[in-house]
């Protein structure tokens, strides 16, 4: 995908079409952006004199159009080639990446898709004051690796109360780890902690004293 800007000002034969080439370059719909208008065309006395094009700046304010330009602009500085398209909801805006080769975006363990995530939703939050949740997706990996993590968290959940000692998960991403604590959150009977571990922060799981 190539970088796309955040706002632009275009000049053009008249309002219609000075509006309509900002929306092309900033891959936008009308619904998603701001227009503001500079200069209002005129065709000048006779057509010739006093003859003035119109001019306009429009700017991105949707959440969603905005995280998909910065996660472009991001995939464009670290030279990695995705398509990529918007679902929102009222709870989340997910950006469904699509590439040649989807491990390139996700990384050892989630780690590059965790970090794109993460930079993409600090970024539009300095532009916006919506604070829908951004979601970066890939192939369907959030949805694999979220069975997974349910399905550990409920061996974990067992372990602790079988065995009234603590358990740990392997090493996770920061959007896991969080997952994860709001999952045990739900279990009166237990509390969970992050730790440094050597291959990054894990999660462990224990019944509280008393």
């Amino acid at each position: 995908m190539k970088q796309q800007p955040l706002h632009v000002e275009v000049t053009a034969n008249n309002l219609d079409k000075a509006v309509e080439q900002a929306l092309t370059q900033l891959d936008c719909t009308r619904a998603e952006a701001d227009v503001e208008v500079l200069q209002v065309h005129s065709s000048g006395l006779l057509g010739i004199f006093g003859k003035r094009p119109a001019r306009v700046r429009v700017k991105l304010h949707d959440r969603g159009a905005i995280a998909r330009q910065f996660a472009g602009q991001l995939l464009h500085l670290s030279g990695l080639d995705a398509k990529i398209e918007v679902v929102s909801s009222s709870n989340q805006i997910e950006l469904l990446l699509t590439a040649e080769d989807p491990s390139l975006l996700i990384g050892r363990h989630g780690q590059t898709l965790d970090a794109l995530q993460s930079l993409v939703g600090t970024m539009t939050d300095r532009l916006t004051t919506d604070r829908t949740p951004v979601c970066l997706n890939v192939d369907g990996y959030l949805e694999r690796r979220r069975d997974f993590l349910n399905r550990l968290a409920r061996r974990l959940t067992q372990q602790v109360r079988d065995s009234s000692k603590p358990a740990s998960t392997p090493p996770l991403v920061l959007s896991e780890r969080r997952f994860l604590h709001d999952l045990f959150k739900q279990e009166p009977d237990l509390e969970s902690s992050s730790k440094n571990h050597e291959g990054g922060r894990k999660i462990i799981v224990l019944q509280p004293r008393g």
